[in-house]
């Protein structure tokens, strides 16, 4: 009830507003001496939950370790995505873990989007993939994704969403 009233006394607001007619004229436009300054885009991309470094993990809480992927073109080659918690650290066995990855083209992934139960290892001391990846052609390529997980000390969990990247090398 309470959002329906907001609404129409939001729309009361907006008709009555383009209802005025104002027959006052308009400002000079200004002089060539004055500058205005319009705000533009940024350099840097809005914060988002992906690229947020509240989310990543902290030397203090432990190590992410991505191995390259090298091989021979057309045949399967594995990266192994680490986490080492840090002592007085363990990985969250309760939080949801998951691995997104994109692979670039020329390249094909055994499997995209992994979860605890494709996990290599996970145990509280330690959470690994293997992440298995096939160039077709001779090259360097980049896998990119986003790697969901928790960390946890004595008094709390931290839960993490690192971007990672892992190289790819054929030949």
């Amino acid at each position: 009830m309470l959002t329906r009233m907001l609404r129409l006394a939001v729309i009361a607001l907006v008709l009555s507003s383009c209802s005025k007619t104002d027959n006052t004229p308009s400002p000079a436009p200004p002089s060539k001496e004055e500058h205005i300054k319009v705000p533009g885009p940024t350099s840097s991309p809005p914060v988002t939950p992906a690229n947020n470094p509240q989310f990543f993990l902290k030397p203090d809480e432990g190590t992410l370790t991505i191995d390259k992927a090298t091989g021979k073109a057309g045949a399967e080659a594995t990266a192994n995505v680490t986490v080492q918690p840090a002592q007085g650290y363990h990985v969250s066995k309760e939080f949801p873990v998951k691995l997104t990855l994109t692979a670039p083209d020329g390249v094909t992934l055994a499997k995209a989007e992994l979860a605890a139960a494709d996990a290599a290892t996970f145990t509280e001391q330690q959470l690994a993939f293997a992440v298995k990846a096939t160039a077709q052609k001779p090259g360097a390529y980049e896998i990119t994704g986003t790697f969901k997980f928790g960390v946890c000390d004595k008094d709390s969990c931290h839960p993490k969403k690192q971007p990672i990247t892992i190289q790819v090398a054929a030949n």
